[in-house]
């Protein structure tokens, strides 16, 4: 059972990949906001990237070989995505707020501060509330000192899946993708992270803000 399990996981990251590339380079890709993030880049500063789950298949590829470090966790679904980030070059962190949360959530924090290595939250992940921002997002933004930016994307061609908990979208071929990187900020204990709901509902907003403008 064990070896047909992995040759399932084998062909359907295989298929995955597949899929993607064909949808990414089929499709005209605008990129709006990087230069932001560039000049962060450049001066080599912690940055932690969020979106909501729905996102997450055009995300990954957004981010191949970039030395990101997506956050995916630890169920049979996660098992596929982190799969798939694999073969577009990605090393994920594995864990999540109801499994393995403390360990990713360290792994993560030493990854940003240690290693100034970004990394990729789905901050309504795994399993939602969707548009609700989980506590860990804030906490490891004020725990690391890291620039937060919200991340989105719209499609002229999209496949939304309806009955999904986050209404996931998947682009169609031939289409157009737009990707934008949202203003970067810092959460403060002593100031606007003060109050860790609050903290969340502003992170929330502002992802909310940036799919509407797509």
């Amino acid at each position: 059972m064990a070896l047909l399990k992995k040759i399932k996981l084998l062909l359907l990251k295989k298929l995955a990949k597949a899929m993607i590339q064909v949808i990414v380079f089929s499709s005209r890709v605008r990129i709006s906001g990087q230069e932001t993030v560039a000049a962060l880049q450049k001066d080599n500063l912690p940055l932690i990237y969020i979106f909501w789950h729905r996102h997450i298949l055009f995300v990954i590829h957004k981010f191949k070989n970039s030395g990101a470090r997506p956050l995916i966790s630890l169920s049979s679904d996660g098992e596929l995505v982190a799969a798939v980030a694999k073969e577009f070059g990605m090393n994920p962190i594995r864990g999540s707020s109801s499994k393995g949360g403390a360990r990713a959530f360290l792994h993560m924090a030493r990854c940003v501060q240690n290693e100034k290595a970004a990394v990729l939250i789905t901050a309504d992940g795994p399993k939602g509330p969707a548009r609700k921002v989980k506590d860990g997002t804030v906490q490891l933004a004020v725990k690391t000192g890291a620039y937060v930016i919200p991340i989105s994307w719209s499609g002229s061609r999209v496949k939304v899946l309806k009955k999904s908990w986050d209404r996931f979208m998947i682009p169609l071929p031939f289409g157009r993708i737009h990707f934008a990187f949202g203003q970067p900020l810092r959460l403060d204990a002593d100031s606007n992270a003060a109050d860790p709901a609050q903290a969340g509902a502003m992170l929330e907003a502002k992802l909310n803000r940036l799919e509407e403008s797509l």
